[in-house]
């Protein structure tokens, strides 16, 4: 008898996350549509709804006409149910981002960061500060915080919440999630940030309904999230999509994980900028400090026809061209999608350029099965995607149990899938 409820109970807690995700990507949306679209009894349906509308997690949103019958009412998640956080620990700035219940983005936060702030205590400390300030500026209680995702540098292992290596600050092994726990009281989910963006840009952006796809962050650092059969593949240690540490030249550039000739030594921004100063010391690009505003410069340069700023791109295009020919080679992607900072500025002509290279070292059959374009997202998607982490745990415990003091939770959930609506039954 035992069993018998223990299943029961689950078939309930199935039936309310397949309701829950529907009535999330498919709103405003009928009961009856909810029926026919999952299988489910009109009853099963209207039980669930009706415990929904009492928790206050969905509402009703006017009417539609139907044939022959009475007007059905239209449902909608409630945007103000409750608030997300998404966190882009990039290695040149921390952005946060605070969300309602339906991404729509209320307020952001950028700090920069320098070599000196990129110790763990401090990183922690500004995303702690950031949170309170980010509660503050949108107005909200914090006990109205659903959760906060995390997009980190460099390896994560999403099981025990720890940074296994970001090359640039040099971290090894820090157990980042225990020391950000330990200042911040909502549940908090942790990733790779090429993971985190992929995950936004499958549900929400330009890879949607897209089976399989690379995804490309190209910043500071160069990494990369692969989607393969609809779900996020990370490997034995969650390091799968370390593009930029493929090698594309033997005894080549060194790069700072301790290898020679990798991808990211040429297309990362401190390997283009490096390129700069070997081709033209004198450049007056040169002159600012902060690597962003050289690379924004060096693609505006380069359009306006300065010498060294065309060579050195297009060097960067043919690298990158090579490296993604090795993805298109050995994944077949129907879709390539740049993104960070760097990836941003390629626009239509610098794609077409690309593409050009990448043709000259791809099998031509998967060269044509394969689009190559920017995320739709932008430079926020890394944090849109951390959002989706704790919004995805919080999907599929179908909007129970996930207020604010609760104790800080790993990105488990978010780390079985990448799909949108949860398997029909």
């Amino acid at each position: 008898m035992a069993a018998l409820r223990s299943t029961v109970r689950d078939l309930k807690r199935s039936n309310r996350e397949r309701l829950l995700r529907q009535l999330y990507f498919d709103a405003p949306i009928s009961r009856l549509d909810l029926s026919q679209r999952l299988g489910l009894s009109p009853a099963t349906v209207t039980h669930a709804v009706a415990e929904f509308l009492q928790d206050g997690l969905i509402v009703e949103s006017g009417v539609e006409e139907s044939e022959g019958g009475r007007p059905r009412t239209l449902l909608r998640i409630n945007a103000d149910y409750g608030y997300l956080i998404g966190v882009d620990v990039g290695e040149t700035d921390i952005q946060l981002e605070i969300f309602d219940l339906t991404l729509r983005k209320l307020e952001l936060i950028r700090h920069p960061v320098g070599s000196s702030a990129a110790l763990p205590e401090h990183v922690v400390q500004q995303i702690s500060d950031g949170i309170a300030e980010l509660i503050e500026r949108a107005g909200i209680k914090p006990e109205q915080l659903l959760g906060i995702g995390v997009g980190m540098p460099g390896i994560v292992d999403v099981s025990s919440g720890v940074s296994v290596f970001a090359p640039n600050w040099g971290w090894r092994q820090i157990p980042f999630l225990d020391l950000l726990a330990a200042q911040v009281s909502a549940p908090i989910y942790l990733d790779n940030g090429a993971k985190a963006m992929s995950q936004a840009e499958q549900w929400f952006g330009a890879g949607q309904g897209i089976e399989d796809m690379a995804v490309l962050l190209i910043g500071t650092g160069v990494g990369s999230s692969i989607i393969v059969d609809g779900r996020l593949h990370r490997g034995a240690t969650n390091s799968s999509g370390e593009w930029g540490h493929t090698s594309i030249e033997a005894r080549g550039r060194m790069c700072r994980c301790g290898s020679r000739g990798c991808l990211e030594a040429y297309i990362g921004a401190p390997g283009i900028i490096q390129r700069l100063r070997e081709h033209a010391p004198e450049s007056p690009l040169l002159r600012h400090e902060q690597q962003t505003a050289i690379i924004a410069d060096l693609f505006h340069a380069a359009q306006a026809g300065d010498a060294a700023a065309q060579q050195v791109l297009g060097e960067t295009i043919e690298y990158l061209g090579i490296g993604i020919a090795n993805l298109i080679n050995l994944l077949n992607p129907q879709r390539i999608l740049l993104g960070g900072w760097v990836g941003m500025h390629f626009d239509p002509p610098l794609l077409a350029r690309v593409s050009e290279i990448v043709a000259q070292y791809t099998l031509m059959q998967p060269f044509r099965a394969a689009q190559i374009g920017v995320c739709q997202l932008g430079q926020e998607a890394v944090c849109m995607g951390a959002a989706t982490l704790a919004l995805d745990t919080f999907l599929t415990s179908a909007g129970q149990g996930l207020r604010s003091g609760a104790q800080a939770t790993l990105a488990r959930g978010a780390a079985a899938t990448t799909r949108r609506t949860a398997p029909a039954a």
